[in-house]
């Protein structure tokens, strides 16, 4: 009796087109991410003591968060692009003509799309909100002023947001200025000693302590015992609603599932929808991977990019749309994904491969019905258009 191999050329080719594709997407999406988070980060710490320390463990506490991303987008590229390369190049008929059903060369794009699933379930699930805890420290330290300052006593120094600082010098511990001028759009201060701190949110956080306070507008000067001074302005409901926000994003997916609050539920179930998600990559991918006959258009590969952003979009709905039952909510944005996909394969079967381009590049007008080749219609052989 003889074996038959766990591992075919055919299957090595596949594990090579697909993992390829699908390390390259990932790699390039996290940098893309990560070079436009770069300058805001800049910004932030450029004051700030130790600049290099707080961007690298910043870009590590984010790295979940763009991770997600880029497993899902590596995914469908992956499948997408070998499933387009196969097309153009004629292999995908020889693939066929051969006898070799779908759920066998797919085995391993499905075997890719069941490792990517977990990885996302723990990503978002645990990674995720041990990159915000660690994200929430990092700020928590800069308030605190455990970095220090790259600032010169006796220079006057913009701080940003119309802001001004000036001090003579600093305590024996380091921790307050001496001497302070502070100034703001509005109002110039005085004072003997002074803190300064920042945020993630690149705001200014001041307290001043036993000074004067002059106001340019009407010439009002005042005497102050303690004064605090943050840029950011924000209401107390609004701050409470950003620290509730914070809240949710630090908890991991058993702790929101399990809470009695419908908002951090709204969460853990809009985390769930990436792995689910995740699952029907394939089958939209290798439908609209594929070019229209004797096109090599790619207007079927964006429509898929289009969706993926439309489904983070929905991922946030769910988190947002606060009800007495989130579930249904996470379980409705759910079948409305799987009828879409559902509606694609259907329409491939019903117009043929790549349908999607084809009606795009022809704005929209009348498809040609399709009929797979050597198929019978009444006894005569189909033709490939009507």
């Amino acid at each position: 009796m003889r074996l038959r191999p766990a591992f075919t050329t055919l299957d090595r080719y596949l594990l090579q087109q697909v993992g390829g594709t699908f390390v390259s997407v990932f790699a390039i999406v996290i940098s893309l991410m990560m070079f436009e988070h770069l300058p805001r980060l800049f910004e932030i710490v450029r004051l700030s003591g130790r600049k290099s320390y707080i961007v690298v463990q910043s870009l590590l506490a984010l790295l979940p968060e763009y991770g997600g991303i880029g497993l899902l987008f590596g995914l469908y590229l992956a499948i997408a692009l070998t499933v387009r390369r196969l097309s153009l190049r004629n292999e995908l008929d020889i693939i066929q003509a051969s006898g070799i059903p779908a759920h066998r060369w797919l085995r391993f794009p499905a075997l890719l799309t069941l490792l990517v699933a977990g990885l996302l379930l723990w990503n978002q699930g645990w990674l995720m909100p041990l990159g915000e805890r660690r994200l929430n420290a990092l700020s928590a330290q800069m308030q605190d002023g455990q970095f220090g300052f790259d600032l010169e006593p006796g220079k006057f120094t913009d701080l940003g947001h119309g802001v001004t600082v000036k001090f003579e010098g600093v305590d024996e511990k380091g921790s307050q200025l001496r001497e302070v001028f502070f100034q703001t759009p509005d109002t110039t201060f005085t004072a003997n000693r002074g803190t300064l701190a920042f945020d993630f949110g690149n705001d200014i956080l001041v307290d001043l302590e036993q000074g004067r306070t002059f106001n340019a507008g009407n010439g009002q000067s005042l005497s102050f015992s303690h004064f605090h001074f943050d840029s950011g302005d924000r209401e107390s409901s609004v701050e409470s609603a950003l620290d509730a926000a914070k809240r949710r994003k630090a908890m991991s997916l058993p702790a929101l599932l399990a809470s009695g609050d419908a908002a951090d539920r709204a969460m853990g179930w809009s985390r769930l929808l990436w792995p689910a998600f995740a699952m029907a990559i394939p089958a939209l991918a290798t439908v609209l991977g594929k070019p229209a006959r004797r096109s090599s258009g790619s207007l079927g590969l964006m429509v898929g990019l289009i969706l993926l952003v439309l489904f983070a979009r929905s991922t946030g709905f769910v988190a947002a749309e606060v009800t007495a039952s989130p579930t249904l909510v996470a379980l409705g944005v759910a079948a409305a994904w799987l009828a879409a996909t559902g509606f694609t394969v259907w329409g491939e079967r019903r117009l043929g491969a790549g349908y999607v381009d084809g009606w795009l590049a022809k704005g929209g007008g009348r498809l040609k019905m399709t009929r797979p080749f050597g198929r019978r219609v009444r006894g005569h052989s189909a033709d490939t258009s009507r």
